[in-house]
């Protein structure tokens, strides 16, 4: 009795029916206003958590990471109490922010040399002569990420010096690592962007002299083919 009942009880049960957004079948979750699920980044410190590096990246990666963070430094900061670390006073709190400009002025500083690597090469080897026009080109391109990086620099060390100007450690991990050795002398990107620079300097005379015995080179490698055949 109990089987016939339930069996008719199943069949009056309309699992197939329509969807309608506005009928007695309603989802909760649609009556919760769809602003309420969207996050926007406001503060200065949301736009640092959208910076991600993959192990593999590609430029657009850098790109966007530098857009990010860019923006960041435009940005006010959250309320203390929503800080990235606890700050107990307000000398914390003016450490910890320029804390934060340092670092994100070496964040975007590291990702425009690690642009400027992807169209650098560590050596130029007799057999790369033949993209002379090419290596030409990408050195041109490096050059310049290099040189961007060294305002980044510049304005990382002047934060890094005010930082240091309180004599308390905060619970920014290796940020506050970076300070001390900027301070110090141990870190100094300067040198290794202007080393960069130099050994490209060198890159691009190889290039320049070989071009110039051979001027006809100074052509895309595929134009080179087409000519031959």
């Amino acid at each position: 009795m109990f089987s016939l009942s339930l069996g008719a009880w199943e069949t009056d049960i309309d699992y197939n029916y329509e969807y309608q957004k506005n009928g007695p079948y309603t989802k909760f979750s649609d009556w919760v206003p769809y602003k309420l699920h969207k996050w926007e980044p406001k503060y200065l410190e949301d736009f640092y958590e959208l910076y991600n590096l993959k192990q593999h990246y590609n430029d657009n990666e850098l790109r966007k990471n530098i857009y990010w963070l860019k923006i960041a430094l435009g940005k006010r900061f959250r309320h203390p109490k929503h800080a990235l670390c606890e700050t107990k006073t307000e000398q914390e709190y003016y450490k910890y922010r320029n804390l934060m400009f340092m670092h994100i002025n070496i964040q975007i500083m590291r990702s425009y040399m690690r642009l400027g690597s992807k169209f650098d090469k560590r050596h130029v080897y007799f057999y790369n002569l033949d993209f002379a026009h090419e290596l030409k080109e990408s050195f041109t391109v490096a050059e310049s990420f290099y040189k961007e990086a060294i305002p980044y620099w510049e304005k990382a060390k002047e934060y890094a010096d005010k930082a240091n100007e309180v004599p308390v450690d905060l619970d920014l991990g290796t940020i506050e690592t970076e300070r001390y050795e900027i301070v110090t002398g141990k870190l100094d990107f300067g040198h290794i962007i202007d080393t960069h620079l130099n050994r490209l300097d060198g890159k691009k005379k190889i290039v320049s002299e070989y071009l110039a015995k051979y001027p006809e080179a100074d052509a895309k490698a595929l134009d080179l083919i087409d000519q031959t055949n």
